[in-house]
């Protein structure tokens, strides 16, 4: 089971590296996706989600932007946009990687597999049809238009662009419900928010 010894671990090795991704985003946004997980998994027991595989891929889903973008304070939407494959390739290699340690040999290979092909799926919106894969997509989302936990990083043009995509291809695969209630008032304060600070 994800005590708070393996999230620990997971903390210790994980978020140190996010540092090292999109500056003053990655590493608080992971930790803001794994704390929406838990409140999704709890609002929805009748979805009898593997909280195990979920919460270890959430940390880990966006370990792959780690060094892409080397040197750069401020980044727009296509720069991330075109990382997108990639950063899932890597953070599923070492995702996969650090799934051998023996910290997680309460896991079955099955669930491994399963956390693994998570971290390499997230970004891909269209091809998400499993609930887990679907769940994890709104924590990730959800942490995104968090303005009130996560200051926004991208100017204001990119964040039209980040609306824009969020509304048309990300909120239409919400499937529950607690989900589908706060992503329509965190998108209402992160259009006040820039309205305000830009």
């Amino acid at each position: 089971m994800v005590d708070e010894k393996v999230e620990q671990f997971l903390r210790d090795t994980i978020i140190p590296d996010l540092e090292k991704g999109r500056h003053n985003f990655d590493a608080p946004h992971t930790l803001e996706v794994v704390s929406w997980i838990k409140k999704i998994m709890a609002e929805h027991p009748e979805l009898n989600l593997d909280q195990d595989t979920l919460i270890i891929a959430a940390y880990a889903h966006d370990w792959g932007y780690s060094g892409l973008f080397e040197g750069k304070d401020r980044l727009n939407s296509a720069e991330v946009t075109s990382m997108k494959p990639l950063h899932m390739e890597i953070g599923a290699k070492k995702t996969k990687d650090l799934l051998k340690n023996d910290i997680f040999s309460f896991l079955t290979d099955k669930q491994k597999e399963r956390i693994v092909h998570l971290v390499f799926m997230h970004d891909k919106i269209h091809d998400l049809t499993d609930t887990d894969e679907l769940v994890l997509a709104e924590a990730d989302i959800l942490s995104g238009l968090d303005v009130a936990s996560l200051k926004p990083t991208f100017d204001h043009e990119s964040n039209v662009k980040f609306m824009e995509s969020v509304a048309r291809r990300r909120i239409p695969r919400f499937i529950t419900d607690f989900s589908k209630k706060e992503v329509e008032r965190l998108f209402k304060l992160r259009l006040e928010y820039y309205k305000k600070n830009t």
